[in-house]
């Protein structure tokens, strides 16, 4: 069995604490929080679960990295969130004195360069990363956590190692299957939390099924424009990582970024950001992906005008007729 430490104490990384300490693995956690701490200590984190408890206890829950390094372990999963990764793995690489594999299971796009977050990864870690894999597909935290049957991808440039990393997670409820197209994955996985944060604000605003059809098309169709742009496949867009992810995001008020385009259309951006309390991967993205969009000249309406209404103060109110007019010109 391996032995595992998680590198944030939020609710994916508990949920997948508990399938790793399900299929008797040795299980680490370290982040930042005293209340996620405090309660992981008693083998529940009750921000996201309340009193269900963790199926055993955890080997060693900190705030101190060098407790959880004290432990060797061989692989480490990145759960904290993704505007953190770097000074997190910066100070980890200056304690860590031997080799490891790592797993990374935050999404989004590097701000600092608008590259993918595994490329960002393998720079910081450099000889000290033995093999990184990404976990990317439909999988709220709180149903993997219910043993809900769930299916993600394992994604890597190695497909050996990206097998070796899915037997860790794999078994009654919760599969991993493995793919190669690390550009691909990550694109999609940064791009449908800002595609959510759209289809919150016109699913808040028109009751039609046509409509929200009709914004799930596009913006899909948009996605796969800009896999190609970076080097991806667009045929990953037909992964679990690609329409499954996508579908979760974009359709379910349990999806943060969903709930703040609704919020958005009711309140408006400053007043949901105010009133925000989660860390929204997609409002971050968005402005990365713009940057993108207009250097390379792509005809991109969704997410263009998911830009304007985050970053411009153009009313939410018009949102779909406005992508339907740019569309049709």
């Amino acid at each position: 069995m391996a032995n595992i430490a998680i590198l944030g104490t939020g609710a994916w990384g508990t949920a997948l604490a508990n399938i790793l300490l399900e299929n008797n693995h040795t299980v680490s956690m370290w982040g930042i929080d005293s209340t996620e701490i405090n309660d992981l200590k008693h083998q529940k984190n009750s921000r996201y679960y309340g009193e269900h408890k963790l199926i055993q206890k955890l080997e060693i829950v900190s705030s101190n990295i060098n407790d959880v390094l004290a432990e060797k372990p061989n692989f480490f999963i990145i759960a904290v969130p993704s505007i953190h990764i770097s000074e997190v793995l910066k100070d980890l690489i200056k304690r860590l004195n031997y080799n490891a594999y790592f797993i990374n299971v935050s999404k989004g796009l590097d701000s600092s360069t608008n590259s993918i977050w595994s490329k960002t990864i393998k720079k910081i870690l450099k000889n000290k990363n033995k093999g990184l894999v990404t976990l990317i597909g439909p999988s709220f935290a709180i149903e993997v956590f219910n043993k809900q049957p769930t299916m993600i991808n394992s994604v890597s440039s190695s497909i050996p190692l990206a097998r070796m990393v899915s037997l860790l997670f794999n078994n009654s409820h919760f599969k991993c299957i493995e793919i190669k197209d690390e550009i691909g994955a990550e694109i999609i996985g940064a791009l449908k939390n800002v595609m959510a944060i759209g289809m919150g604000i016109a699913y808040q605003l028109h009751t039609s099924i046509n409509t929200r059809a009709a914004m799930l098309s596009q913006s899909t169709k948009e996605i796969s424009k800009i896999v190609s742009l970076y080097g991806g496949n667009p045929e990953t867009i037909t992964q679990f990582c690609g329409i499954g992810d996508i579908y979760l995001t974009c359709t379910d008020e349990k999806s943060r970024n969903f709930s703040f385009g609704k919020s958005i259309a009711q309140i408006g951006v400053k007043k949901t950001l105010l009133n925000n309390k989660k860390t929204i991967e997609g409002y971050f993205a968005a402005n990365a992906i713009f940057k993108v969009i207009k250097a390379n000249h792509i005809n991109s309406p969704v997410f263009s005008e998911i830009y304007h209404v985050l970053f411009k103060s153009k009313k939410p109110a018009n949102f779909v007729t406005n992508i339907m007019k740019i569309i049709i010109e």
